[in-house]
């Protein structure tokens, strides 16, 4: 598709975005307790990139990926219902999405079509509260069908949906669903307790694994939290082993305004023995006009060592976006090039707040590869390459919001031997969401 058409389409959508920006969630209902609500989210992306793939887009993926559109919609119903001493509730959506150009991904490459409709969220669930003695502000629920869930900052559960390819809207990842779940869960002002058994909702010819497990997580003394989690991942593959992922996490903020927190992960079985972890320190200057928010962490996550009969390559189950960082590593990085496995990054940022409404990033990146012949037995270099990051996200409204990313990668040895090329990866894009 032509620059013009794609940009001809991201004014279409952005100039839909302001049109309704009065509009606010349509109850069609409400009354005793029972409610039934519908509302639609409506999402933009627009990319511009100089040198996408360090300037070698065309030869190591067979296409331009400089210039591309994203759109999608997302229209939900939901309910709730007294039923004795608890609520009956649940939520219907679908998506659609739409890529117009090729995306850096490349998955858009050599596709007919990349645009498709799915089911999103199609659960039913119970809840009650203060149901145990004991627990401050307790409610158990238990939830089964096609829902979100994320566990701590998304490291290892977040996202359960395939997007990009022949479904569309790589980027903005609409679909985060996981389908035929069931949770339950306790949760009180000091503890969380969750059982889960999820499965993954995949692109067309992609594996449809399932997980089952527990989540824990204590607050101790309202300035610490610890939490545990087990999984057990099933990738549904002959000769594979289930993956056995256990996970140990904590925040602490020993005086106010300078928190430390770190997680660990540990995956085994017969074939894999893997680890991947990371730690963090943050400190907000609140007296500081702006109240920025300092922040440095250093994330690993393994390799595959070719010269053992194990595999140590870190599996990254479904990890999903929670912040800026969290878990997709660099704007670039960590939408394109690269996942969470055989990564080592450090990671600076600076978080500033001009206006309530306004939120301003400066993020650097430092990245090396831990076994640099598993990404490619060319590369010989663990220098990856850096890659800065400056955003800006903007609550126009309550119903709207606005984002522009602008980043810069400078390849390392590492994507030099990779890919080919030495060019600097330059990045901007405008992200627009209204919520009606």
């Amino acid at each position: 598709m032509e620059t013009t058409d794609w940009v001809r389409a991201a004014v279409m959508t952005c100039a839909g975005l302001y049109a309704g920006t009065t509009a606010a969630e349509f109850e069609l209902y409400n009354q005793d307790g029972r409610k039934l609500v519908f509302n639609v989210d409506l999402v933009g992306a627009g990319f511009v990139n100089f040198n996408s793939w360090f300037g070698q887009s065309e030869a190591f993926l067979g296409d331009d990926t400089n210039s591309w559109f994203e759109m999608g919609v997302e229209p939900r119903m939901a309910f709730e219902l007294p039923v004795g001493k608890g609520t009956v509730f649940g939520q219907l959506s679908g998506v659609y999405t739409n890529t117009f150009g090729e995306d850096a991904s490349g998955l858009t490459i050599g596709l007919d079509s990349t645009d498709d409709i799915t089911l999103e969220q199609a659960h039913i669930g119970w809840k009650v509260d203060d149901l145990f003695a004991g627990l401050e502000e307790d409610t158990f629920s238990i939830i089964g069908g096609r829902q979100d869930y994320t566990i701590g900052t998304g490291l290892l559960i977040a996202d359960g949906g395939g997007d990009g390819g022949e479904r569309g809207g790589w980027y903005i990842g609409m679909r985060k669903a996981f389908q035929e779940s069931v949770i339950a869960r306790l949760k009180s002002r000091e503890l969380l307790i969750e059982g889960f058994r999820l499965e993954n909702n995949p692109r067309r010819g992609g594996t449809e694994g399932e997980a089952y497990g527990g989540n824990f997580e204590y607050n101790v003394a309202d300035t610490a939290r610890l939490g545990f989690t087990y999984i057990g991942v099933d990738a549904n593959l002959p000769d594979i082993d289930v993956l056995n992922v256990f996970s140990g996490r904590a925040s602490w903020e020993p005086v106010k305004g300078f928190a430390v927190s770190g997680e660990y992960v540990h995956e085994t079985n017969d074939q894999i023995e893997a680890d991947g972890w990371y730690a963090q320190a943050s400190y907000t200057a609140e007296q500081v006009p702006w109240s920025p928010v300092f922040s440095y962490r250093y994330a690993h996550f393994d390799g595959d060592d070719p010269d053992t009969v194990e595999s140590e390559r870190f599996r990254e189950v479904a990890y999903g976006y929670t912040d800026y960082g969290y878990w997709f590593q660099g704007e670039i990085t960590g939408n394109y090039p690269l996942g969470n496995n055989n990564l080592i990054s450090h990671l600076v940022r600076v978080k500033a707040q001009p206006r309530e409404d306004l939120t301003l990033n400066l993020l650097y990146y430092n990245f090396s590869l831990d076994e640099p012949a598993s990404l490619d037995p060319g590369v010989t270099s663990e220098d990856w390459g850096d890659e800065v990051n400056l955003t800006a996200d903007w609550a126009a409204t309550d119903e709207l919001y606005l984002i522009g990313v602008f980043g810069v990668l400078f390849p390392g040895d590492a994507a030099e031997q990779f890919v080919g090329g030495d060019d600097d990866w330059l990045y901007t894009m405008f992200y627009a969401a209204y919520s009606w």
